[in-house]
């Protein structure tokens, strides 16, 4: 697979090494975007 070379973000298509994430980022200080959208719920059954 041909990696990319650029991205969109801030609104605007960047080359790949201009990409940036805030070191406070929620994603990187908690991981938790990995989970976004995963639900559980007891049911009788387990």
């Amino acid at each position: 697979m041909k990696p990319a070379t650029y991205l969109w973000h801030d609104g605007r298509i960047k080359p790949w090494h201009e990409a940036t994430v805030h070191v406070g980022a929620h994603v990187l200080h908690y991981g938790s975007s990995v989970f976004e959208g995963e639900r559980v719920y007891a049911t009788p059954d387990g």
